[in-house]
């Protein structure tokens, strides 16, 4: 059986499953996630340009892994968002926050762990033509990133804090006028995450791409895509780790800050679409 692009799978099936402990909500997640096995053939399709044999390849590989993920890891998704129901239930601390990021980084890590042995054995099939096509793409993400880089900071600061006064009124309902002056204070105060991220982003493309043309074996392929995607911390930019910690401690102030100032009724609201969460990712589970 031939399973082309390993490493692009293996990161694309992340990117879909990690939708599940995103913060989404309603039908989108549960469509998402139901069709799963589609939207990644869809994206590797992309990345590669499968023929009607790898596709079908793809999908074969995909209902286990899918499968797995389903029954074993989506338990742990809803215990987590039980725990923050409960802590917003009660109210916010940074303690809270902390609790949270470390259990995301977990989950995050217990996801790739379990991709990483079938993105390895998907390595030593990749060919030179797949490489070309992976590596074409890749350059026009990181040309659309340039753009994107070129404005100035300030407007991608306005437009994030943008976003988060519509997440905001989306998990809260209507805002106050004073609750939008400081969320939008706090948010333009976070650091300017895109250039961090890009740079880690063009690594892990340099870093996949020499994994893709030195061919190893299985075993080792997979020890690589570990050591990259499950102990990221560990060879990643030093101002890439720099940003995230001081993202977290921006939005620790910011998360127990608007904690501080909800209605009761807006506690109520951002209990319930923990809750309407829960539901889903349980008949996810379950369905």
């Amino acid at each position: 059986m031939h399973f082309p692009g390993a490493p692009t799978s293996a990161r694309l099936l992340t990117s879909c499953l990690l939708m599940v402990i995103a913060l989404l909500t309603g039908c989108a997640l549960t469509f998402g996630y139901r069709h799963a096995d589609w939207l990644i053939r869809w994206q590797l399709d992309h990345y590669l340009d499968l023929s009607s044999g790898q596709r079908r390849d793809v999908m074969t590989m995909l209902q286990p892994l899918l499968l797995q993920h389903r029954t074993e890891a989506l338990p742990q998704y809803e215990h987590f968002l039980k725990d923050v129901q409960q802590r917003v239930n009660r109210g916010l601390t940074r303690e809270d926050l902390e609790w949270t990021y470390a259990s995301y980084d977990r989950l995050r890590a217990d996801l790739f762990e379990r991709i990483a042995p079938d993105g390895g054995i998907l390595l030593t099939t990749v060919t030179e033509q797949q490489i070309r096509s992976f590596e074409e793409v890749l350059t026009k993400e990181e040309e659309k990133a340039a753009r994107r880089l070129q404005k100035p900071t300030l407007s991608r600061l306005d437009e994030r804090a943008r976003t988060m006064l519509s997440l905001a009124e989306d998990w809260l309902g209507p805002l106050s006028r004073e609750q939008t002056a400081r969320i939008r204070e706090w948010s333009v105060a976070l650091p300017d995450t895109q250039p961090a991220w890009w740079q880690y982003r063009q690594q892990r493309h340099r870093e996949l791409l020499a994994l893709m043309r030195r061919r190893p074996p299985a075993g080792e392929a997979s020890q690589a895509l570990r050591a990259m995607f499950v102990f990221p911390d560990h060879s990643a930019p030093r101002v890439y780790l720099d940003t995230v910690k001081d993202l977290r401690v921006g939005l620790t102030t910011m998360l127990v800050g608007i904690d501080r100032m909800l209605t009761p009724i807006q506690r109520r609201k951002a209990v319930a679409t923990l809750q309407k969460l829960i539901d889903d990712i349980h008949g996810l589970h379950t369905g």
